[in-house]
């Protein structure tokens, strides 16, 4: 019999980190099956999985502790065989029916984790859903204390439940100890009133949120949100970020969370029913000199980096200019300076993290060994960097140096482009180009 744990939690309370940096880095060497219930009518919490490059089935825009039981028990019929059984519940589902259908299932009898945020358990303390999330709960599991030198914990809540204390996702070892100790015998609770009407007090709003937004615009407009919303959750892009970002906020945190694959960019909106949202920012065009890269950058004037080592700018188009570049691919956009080079292969790609993810793919399955990066946005170059260890990368770009690339150059104006142009006559004769 499988390991099976069901975690439950009022809205925002940590439940996914706590998978993620809990239970996935601790038992991620075994099959883990994990199921995860989202409110809104896009599984935000699945996404994130899939972002981690972790599989997790979802049941979307239903509750599993009553309309959508049907889907759930399809669902676990599917992870039968695992070691370890993962069912994260939405946060406005009453646990009773969904320990029920496990035990029925086949899938054991699980032990039951409340998470509960050390920041503000007090704002929903009442809530009847919560109360009986609390109520079946073997044990509570406080999120969240990071945020806090000293937290109060709620003991009029706990009764003789263990607690344990959890910083940035990571519950401490005490919580291990306890669950993999818990006795799998069938338990008895009686039903309680408190589960499924509840559901109804609540609605949510799922909106599309297309082109780039600004992080301080998004916040300032999280911040305006009326009382009656109590948490956002979706994908966004940024225009600080060439990573789409995951945002995750209660009334009382906010976090940004780097997304390291394409998702479908939305926000969805729970809260008291029928409250009304103000207008999203506007989204905006693009700004390549404000997109952050990853990792290392230096934005000074007159210098390059070689072999990691700052140099003065003339030492790098120099160097650049002896280099035989013939087996390299050269990778650009239609919006780049024009390139001088003549190397084995032209890439034109579209200035966008999705083209930029499927080529980093297609270049690792390639193993591309040589590779200039002419004018691309410096956050792109960075990411393709990044993802490329072991190849040597060249790069041309226009706002930031990438001390991580073998060499990195700014050439900012055409003026620039023509004297090394200038500087290649004669130079070897490339092989085609390529699109994407």
């Amino acid at each position: 019999m499988p390991l099976s744990l069901l975690v439950t939690g009022f809205l925002g309370s940590g439940k996914t980190t706590f998978v993620l940096k809990s239970l996935v880095e601790r038992y991620g060497y075994g099959r883990i099956g994990i199921l995860v219930n989202d409110f809104g009518e896009v599984g935000y919490d699945k996404l994130r999985f899939y972002s981690e490059n972790i599989e997790a089935l979802g049941v979307d825009g239903l509750c599993l502790c009553c309309e959508g039981t049907g889907e759930l028990l399809k669902a676990l019929e599917t992870l039968k065989g695992v070691d370890l059984l993962v069912l994260e519940t939405s946060g406005l589902s009453d646990p009773y029916p969904l320990m029920k259908a496990v035990e029925e299932a086949g899938c054991g009898t699980p032990v039951v984790v409340c998470m509960l945020p050390a920041d503000s358990w007090k704002d929903f303390h009442h809530e009847p859903v919560f109360r009986a999330q609390l109520e079946y709960a073997d044990c509570v599991v406080i999120s969240r204390c990071d945020l806090f030198e000293k937290h109060e914990e709620p003991t009029e809540l706990l009764g003789d439940r263990p607690a344990f204390l959890c910083y940035e996702g990571r519950v401490e070892e005490d919580f291990f100890t306890f669950f993999e100790g818990k006795s799998p015998e069938s338990k008895s609770y009686a039903k309680k009133k408190s589960g499924h009407a509840v559901r109804e007090r609540f609605s949510q709003i799922t909106l599309k949120a297309e082109g780039f937004y600004a992080m301080e615009e998004l916040e300032r407009f999280l911040r305006s949100l009326p009382p009656q919303v109590l948490r956002a959750k979706g994908f966004v892009r940024v225009l600080e970020s060439p990573l789409p970002l995951g945002l995750n906020w209660t009334r009382n945190h906010l976090s940004w969370e780097a997304v390291q694959k394409p998702v479908e960019n939305f926000i969805t909106f729970i809260g008291y029913k029928n409250f009304i949202l103000p207008p999203l920012p506007e989204a905006k065009k693009p700004d390549w000199k404000r997109m952050i890269p990853l990792g290392e950058f230096d934005k000074r004037e007159g210098l390059a980096y070689l072999m990691g080592r700052a140099v003065d700018e003339l030492s790098g188009v120099e160097w650049l200019i002896e280099q035989d570049l013939k087996d390299f691919l050269l990778i650009t956009t239609d919006e780049s300076f024009a390139c001088p080079f003549k190397t084995q292969k032209t890439l034109l790609v579209k200035p966008s993290f999705e083209s930029f993810y499927r080529l980093s793919q297609t270049l690792k399955m390639e193993n591309f060994g040589k590779v200039l990066l002419w004018d691309i946005p410096d956050a792109f170059a960075s990411y393709l960097i990044k993802e490329l260890k072991g190849c040597k990368v060249l790069h041309v770009g226009r706002y930031f140096l990438l001390p991580e690339a073998e060499l990195s150059l700014r050439v900012d104006t055409e003026e620039k482009a023509e004297v090394i142009k200038k500087s290649l006559q004669g130079a070897p004769q490339g092989r085609g180009v390529m699109k994407s």
